[in-house]
């Protein structure tokens, strides 16, 4: 992947929640440990995310072409079926999880709406969540752990839940309060 910046280095953004650079988003996004992708309201594969492992060539041919063309045939019926659901708004986030070179993943589908909930396209957050799945497997979560001790390698500083570092499980994609799942507390998407 190229190491060219296509911007202004001193080109900000200024959102509600702070201001950052061009060059730190994009840093940002090559640093994040799971891919994204986004498809817009007419469902053309237009960004995905600079990380150091992903394929640049390929994903390059793909940016503005149909979303459908991306994917192998035997999968096509499936990524009509959760546009489908995201252009409808019969769901703002559809899971699916897989197996992927050996690891568990977990591929997520968020609507972004507008704030009128109008469909603006598609989020794909693509995670390998074997780590995840090998500390829940340990009983790292269940353990009451204090924070900032190791536990097998793990620190659990950042499993704590302290300061708020998680989102609050029961509002949606679209921030609409959900009903939590009463085996799990994960919201019913």
């Amino acid at each position: 992947m190229s190491e060219t910046i296509p911007f202004d280095q001193n080109s900000y953004v200024q959102f509600p929640t702070g201001r950052i650079s061009l060059a730190d988003v994009q840093i940002i996004f090559k640093t994040m440990p799971y891919e994204l992708d986004y498809v817009n309201a007419d469902d053309q594969y237009v960004w995905y995310s600079p990380n150091p492992w992903r394929d640049d060539d390929r994903l390059q041919q793909r940016l503005n072409h149909s979303v459908l063309g991306c994917h192998p045939q035997r999968v096509v019926p499936m990524v009509k079926q959760v546009l489908k659901i995201l252009h409808s708004g019969e769901k703002d986030m559809v899971e699916s999880p897989q197996i992927m070179n050996g690891h568990r993943t977990l591929i997520r589908y968020y609507a972004i709406r507008d704030q009128n909930r109008h469909y603006l396209g598609a989020l794909q957050v693509t995670e390998d969540v074997e780590h995840i799945c090998q500390l829940a497997e340990h009983n790292i979560f269940a353990r009451g752990i204090v924070e900032g001790q190791i536990v097998d390698g793990v620190t659990t500083a950042s499993i704590s839940g302290k300061g708020k570092a998680f989102t609050d499980s029961t509002t949606s994609a679209s921030g609409t309060k959900q009903k939590p799942d009463d085996t799990t507390g994960a919201s019913q998407h």
